[in-house]
């Protein structure tokens, strides 16, 4: 199976999203009839940005900026902001924010209801946004034109907590607690996710990144699967991260990563080195997107960018042994 995932992970990358996602689902529902992915999640295509009509786009979408000066990091502004990429409504374009002088009271939230990124005297503030100030804003800026229904977002926001709970879990190693409760969030939210990411698109066009909105899931997916290999359970973790790969567009090399750690875990050396090669692809990538020039952006933003690209470079060296290791022992088999 890892061998037939990893081939079918790199024909993927050459197909464009909207072609991938229509392999993606075909190939679920084939695994799903071999009783591989049981009750885990329902096969559904995550819309593609270039699906939509550009014409759909709202020139006066909101913009909400999450402040990220390290006292409002310290309040707890990173998961303020991975909350409302995960659950705003469409139309709503979910950025990391400067300083807003609002220091003792973060996370501290500014809108700008006229859609425009730049600072302006029309911009509303909100302080302290988290817990139930966070489910209100929520509330406030969902349209019922666009947005999903009321119990929609209340099943999502549910879900979303579970993953919250199940994340806590598996970060204090309980690997049984956070496979259950990863198993409710997503029971619970996928389908709810998906009629977002699909409101989301209609609204944004071709300038939607249909991946950032479901990042959770697919954090969700990889956290799973690695709770599962460390209990011993290598159907399940290889279901979690093929369900990861799917639901990244293959762009998300860690959840590549899990697939690779799958195939060893069952012995598997070619499919290891497939998943591990199409990872480092996609290290590859990142250190190209954050080696690009950053004008206009602050010291805090070109020190993260730096940080990821470092990063990327470290593992795909790393990554690169291991694929030398590999290929001898293929060799040797062979």
């Amino acid at each position: 199976f890892c061998s037939v995932g990893s081939m079918y992970i790199g024909s993927m990358m050459k197909l464009s999203s909207s072609s991938a996602y229509c392999a993606a689902a075909a190939a679920l529902l084939l695994y799903s009839v071999a009783g591989l992915l049981v009750n885990a999640f329902v096969v559904t295509t995550i819309p593609s940005a270039s699906s939509s009509s550009s014409s759909h786009i709202v020139l006066n979408a909101k913009v909400i900026r999450v402040c990220q000066s390290p006292g409002c990091r310290d309040d707890g502004a990173q998961s303020t902001l991975d909350s409302l990429t995960a659950l705003a409504a469409p139309g709503c374009q979910v950025r990391k924010g400067g300083c807003v002088s609002g220091c003792g009271s973060g996370p501290v939230v500014e809108i700008l209801p006229d859609g425009e990124d730049v600072m302006t005297i029309s911009s509303i503030k909100r302080k302290k946004v988290k817990g139930d100030a966070l489910i209100s804003l929520l509330d406030e800026l969902s349209d019922e034109e666009t947005d999903i229904s009321s119990s929609m977002r209340q099943r999502l926001i549910m879900g979303y907590e579970h993953a919250l709970e199940a994340k806590a879990a598996y970060e204090a190693k309980d690997y049984q607690a956070a496979i259950q409760l990863y198993e409710d969030a997503i029971q619970i939210a996928r389908n709810p996710a998906m009629a977002l990411e699909e409101a989301r698109a209609s609204v944004g066009g071709d300038n939607y990144d249909s991946v950032k909105g479901v990042n959770w899931l697919v954090d969700s997916f990889r956290n799973s699967c690695r709770a599962r290999l460390a209990m011993k359970d290598i159907d399940g973790a290889r279901r979690d991260a093929f369900a990861a790969t799917v639901f990244s567009q293959n762009t998300d090399a860690d959840a590549l990563m899990c697939l690779a750690e799958v195939c060893q875990a069952s012995k598997d050396t070619m499919g290891e080195l497939q998943a591990t090669k199409a990872a480092i692809a996609q290290y590859q990538r990142l250190e190209d997107e954050y080696s690009k020039p950053m004008p206009g952006k602050d010291a805090v933003a070109r020190a993260e960018a730096a940080k990821i690209k470092s990063n990327a470079s470290t593992v795909k060296r790393e990554l690169g042994f291991r694929i030398v290791k590999l290929e001898r022992e293929l060799k040797a088999s062979s």
